[in-house]
C-alpha cells in the first residue's frame, strides 16, 4: 500500500528534525523529499517552507563556501514567498524565524525578519496561547532577545 501526500510530508518532516540537529546525510534526504512534495503540493505554504529551510540545512552542511551562500539565498527566497503566500501560517513564521536567525547578520542582513516574526509569533501567542507549547513560546522569546541584541 502507497503512504498518502499527508503519511509521506510527516516522514519528510521527522527526517528534517534529524537534519537540524546535525545529521548530514538526513540534510541530503530531507531536502529531497521536501522537494518532491512540495511540487506535488504546490498550493500547500508548509511543504514549500519545509523544504526551503531544508535548502538552508544544505548551506550549511555543505563544504563548497560558493554553495553555501547558493543553497543560502535559495532558502531565504523560498521562505519569504511561503510568508508572503500565507502570512498568519505559524509554522512557516517559526521556519522562517530560525533560519534568519542562524544566518550570518554580516552576510544575509535577516536579523531583522527574525525580529519581525518572533515578534509577530509572540503577540499571536497572546491571543491564542493553543497555537505554540509553552516550551516553543519560551524558546521564541530567548531567541528574540538574541537577535535584538544581535542588532543594538
Amino acid at each position: 500500500m502507497t503512504a498518502s501526500w499527508n503519511e509521506r510530508f510527516q516522514e519528510a518532516i521527522n527526517t528534517y528534525h534529524k537534519a537540524v540537529k546535525g545529521n548530514r546525510k538526513a540534510s541530503q534526504e530531507a531536502y529531497e523529499r521536501l522537494k518532491e512534495l512540495s511540487k506535488e503540493n504546490q498550493n500547500n505554504v508548509e511543504a514549500l517552507a519545509y523544504y526551503a529551510s531544508a535548502t538552508a540545512l544544505l548551506a550549511r552542511d555543505t563544504p563548497i563556501p560558493k554553495d553555501k551562500k547558493k543553497y543560502a539565498l535559495e532558502g531565504l527566497s523560498l521562505l519569504d514567498q511561503a510568508v508572503t503566500k500565507e502570512p498568519t501560517n505559524i509554522t512557516v513564521r517559526i521556519l522562517r524565524g530560525n533560519v534568519c536567525l542562524r544566518m550570518p547578520e554580516s552576510v544575509f542582513h535577516r536579523t531583522a525578519t527574525t525580529i519581525e516574526d518572533f515578534e509577530y509569533l509572540i503577540e499571536s501567542y497572546k491571543k491564542d496561547s493553543s497555537i505554540l507549547s509553552k516550551a516553543t513560546y519560551d524558546s521564541i522569546l530567548k531567541d528574540l532577545e538574541t537577535a535584538k541584541k544581535r542588532v543594538k
